[in-house]
This record gives C-alpha cells, sequence and structure tokens, in this order.
C-alpha cells in the first residue's frame, strides 16, 4: 500500500481541560489501573476500548484496539516517555488500522491541585496522515473519555 499524498498531512495542538472534585493522586490513580482506564476511556456507550498490553512505566508500552463495540479497526501504541506520581504523565501514540499508520502525537497530561479537587489539562500535539478527520477523531474521542473520567472519579468520591 502507498502512503497517502503529503497533501493529507494535518497537524493541531488540542488542549482540554477538566475540572473534577477527586484529588489528583485520586485522579492519577484512575489512569495508572488498567482495568479502571479501559472502564472510562472509551468516549461514548457505542465505542469501546481493549488492552492487549500495559506496561505503566518510563519507557513502558500500553497497546490497546479500540473503534465503535462492534469493529475495532484501530490499533494502538503508547510508549511512556515522563511520569510523576500524582502530577504528571507524557507519552507518545501511534495509531494505525490496517497496517497503515494513521496519527501519532505527543500527550502530556498535568494533574493540577485546585482546592480538594483536580484540574486536569491534557495537551495532545497530533500529527494526521490521512487529514483533518482524524484529527477531529482525535478531539471528540479525548473530550469524551475526560468527561468520562471525571464523572468515574467523583463518583467514587459521592459513593465513599
Amino acid at each position: 500500500m502507498s502512503p497517502p499524498p503529503a497533501a493529507s498531512v494535518a497537524h493541531e495542538t488540542l488542549v482540554f481541560e477538566r475540572r473534577a472534585r477527586a484529588s489528583p493522586e485520586a485522579v492519577f490513580a484512575a489512569y495508572v489501573d488498567v482495568g479502571v482506564r479501559a472502564r472510562w476511556s472509551a468516549p461514548s456507550p457505542t465505542a469501546a476500548v481493549v488492552y492487549s498490553a500495559a506496561d505503566f512505566r518510563v519507557d513502558g508500552v500500553d497497546s490497546f484496539r479500540c473503534g465503535s463495540a462492534d469493529d475495532l479497526r484501530f490499533a494502538g501504541v503508547v510508549r511512556y516517555l515522563d511520569i510523576i506520581d500524582g502530577q504528571r504523565i507524557v507519552y507518545s501514540e501511534v495509531i494505525t488500522s490496517s497496517g497503515t499508520r494513521l496519527s501519532v502525537s505527543l500527550v502530556t497530561w498535568e494533574f493540577c491541585p485546585e482546592g480538594s479537587g483536580t484540574r486536569l489539562v491534557v495537551t495532545d500535539q497530533v500529527t494526521s496522515f490521512v487529514g483533518q478527520g482524524m484529527i477531529d477523531g482525535s478531539r471528540s474521542g479525548m473530550s469524551g473519555a475526560l468527561d468520562n473520567l471525571v464523572a468515574f472519579v467523583d463518583e467514587e468520591i459521592r459513593q465513599s
């Protein structure tokens, strides 16, 4: 398969900000535990994220498949570049489908104390090799996942 033309390359920096009532340590822990992460990371009820490998440490690699729950057509590989417990996660991410590289990203998660809660800032510097649609998908996917994360950690507080 030949690569897509250079004209289809698109770049964008996406910045997401959310506030949670949970502490930075609790929000961070909801990311670290891959079983918990799998519960909130699918951006909608019709989507799914399934992890086949998880190695949360600097130079560790996570592998996953994602897409609609009945068609996990996208494969992702995350390599952790920097981790500061309770404060920051930085990773690179490569998304492919049927062996074709669709996008690469440098993603930074910042867990900032705000009162007794957390201001979460996620910056995704994404390069799409298949045009703007992949960036739009990254935007909606991350936005939905972060909404789910905040709902999850805030529900944990309500139940405790």
